[in-house]
């Protein structure tokens, strides 16, 4: 099993809609391909993870690296695992909001005034897939 970790950047942001839609994609094409995982959106930026078959999680990456909705994309961590943390989710979707941009804050060493939710995350590799299942909990 294998899981990677990006981030990206909408040009333009997604409205609720453009999310939803998404996110009903992400749900068929996952289930399809095995895939689970969790998006977090918050203004512009996407913080997702993958998890399934290594070779399909890297074949759907380079799809999410042609598609023009994700710009800036870099992989915050990539690796194998043992079992899967997201298992019954094809695609979680947590739109955060100010309770959860607070948690995330929480011990952050930077000033938050001026880091992004998502730049906190990437900022601590420590703190990203425990941010998201904690995150996981609140949907």
């Amino acid at each position: 099993m294998f899981e990677l970790l990006y981030t990206s950047l909408s040009p333009s942001g997604l409205t609720h809609a453009e999310l939803v839609e998404l996110l009903e994609s992400a749900r068929l094409k996952n289930k399809l391909l095995g895939i689970t995982g969790m998006m977090i959106y918050h203004e512009r930026e996407i913080m997702q993870i993958l998890e399934g078959e290594k070779e399909v999680v890297e074949t759907l990456f380079q799809t999410i690296l042609e598609d023009n909705r994700h710009t800036s994309v870099n992989v915050f961590y990539q690796g194998d695992i043992e079992e899967r943390a997201f298992c019954g989710w094809s695609m979680a979707l947590k739109h955060l909001d100010d309770k959860a941009i607070k948690m995330i804050a929480v011990d952050y060493e930077g000033n938050e005034q001026k880091a992004s939710a998502i730049s906190m995350l990437v900022d601590n590799q420590n703190r990203g897939k425990k941010t998201f299942l904690s995150l996981l909990e609140t949907i």
